[in-house]
């Protein structure tokens, strides 16, 4: 008589692997919310970044003022930076040349002399300097800082400490 040989886990290794995979998951997922929540934050930087540069290069191209406003609809422009922007020529700002919109957990944050951001057709932008932030926190996660000749620079870890103060926490 033949005896056929059949292997299967017990029901106590079942519960063990059960057991050693919800512990492993639950040591994971706050790690995978934390780098999300950065990965979204760099994206959005990136796209701001990018906006600024196309706004400027665009003004010096068609040599004229171009506009980027706060807009929280992507119709008009407000000081609210925390829905999108709209970048728009300044002698036609009923046509957007182009709308970004976001939903991030974290505002945007614009901090200058104006609520709007122009660059003449040289390229400068003197009224309009000042910093894009994000906070973490209290504490700044990036800072894009624009200066009155139009550039726009990433802000290092030591002057995001000094600025740590604009974010309430």
């Amino acid at each position: 008589m033949k005896r056929s040989s059949q292997s299967a886990f017990s029901l106590y290794e079942l519960l063990v692997a059960l057991a050693v995979i919800s512990i492993g998951t639950s040591l994971a997922i706050p790690s995978l919310a934390a780098l999300q929540q950065k990965s979204e934050r760099e994206a959005l930087r990136n796209h701001l970044h990018a906006s600024l540069h196309h706004a400027r290069l665009q003004a010096v191209l068609h040599k004229t003022s171009v506009e980027l406003c706060g807009s929280r609809d992507g119709v008009t422009c407000g000081r609210d930076w925390s829905q999108g922007w709209r970048m728009q020529l300044m002698h036609t700002p009923d046509q957007a040349m182009q709308i970004q919109q976001h939903r991030s957990k974290t505002p945007l944050r614009w901090a200058g002399f104006d609520s709007r951001i122009r660059f003449h057709a040289n390229g400068t932008s003197p009224s309009s300097n000042g910093r894009f932030f994000q906070c973490k926190g209290n504490a700044m996660a990036w800072q894009l800082i624009l200066n009155r000749q139009g550039r726009v620079r990433l802000a290092n870890h030591l002057e995001n400490l000094e600025e740590a103060h604009r974010c309430p926490g």
